[in-house]
């Protein structure tokens, strides 16, 4: 009997670098939230590689930065989920960019780059956020305070996701 495979599509763990999400800030006067949409590169590989592009949105305006950053693949990681997935744009607070990239962890660091990695809950896809310094021996993750919630990306629509 034959059996049919499902499909799937690969989502990159990526890396948005601080110094890049620090220029876009720069750039973007009144930036409210970064809105991450999907990007579907030019490729020829036979997995279908889906990545983020960063926007800044400005409320006050109700407009869109013209500038925008194309998250790198990390480390070749992915997530291959089946459908039914709902992608939608994820945004994040500048509030909440803020605190990932200006807190430092125990030992007084600050990170040098996020890492998005892809997850699912109720059928939408929305990334974790995890900090990262580079040191000699190979970068190591660092860790907000236990007191302060973890973030990631917020689907939206719905714009409200609970729980994990």
């Amino acid at each position: 009997m034959l059996t049919k495979e499902k499909q799937t599509q690969k989502f990159y763990w990526l890396k948005y670098e601080i110094s890049a999400i620090q220029s876009l800030i720069q750039n973007s006067p009144g930036v409210d939230q970064f809105v991450f949409c999907y990007f579907f590169p030019e490729t020829d590989q036979q997995a279908k590689p889906l990545q983020l592009i960063a926007y800044a949105y400005m409320a006050a305006t109700n407009q869109y930065s013209s500038y925008f950053d194309k998250l790198e693949i990390y480390n070749n990681s992915a997530l291959d989920l089946s459908g039914p997935i709902v992608m939608s744009n994820n945004i994040i607070s500048l509030a909440d960019i803020l605190l990932l990239i200006n807190t430092p962890d125990v030992n007084g660091d600050k990170p040098d780059y996020l890492v998005f990695i892809p997850n699912v809950n109720r059928g939408h896809v929305f990334y974790d956020v995890k900090r990262f310094k580079r040191i000699d021996t190979g970068d190591v993750e660092l860790i907000l305070d236990i007191n302060t919630d973890p973030i990631f990306t917020n689907p939206s629509p719905p714009a409200t996701i609970s729980g994990h």
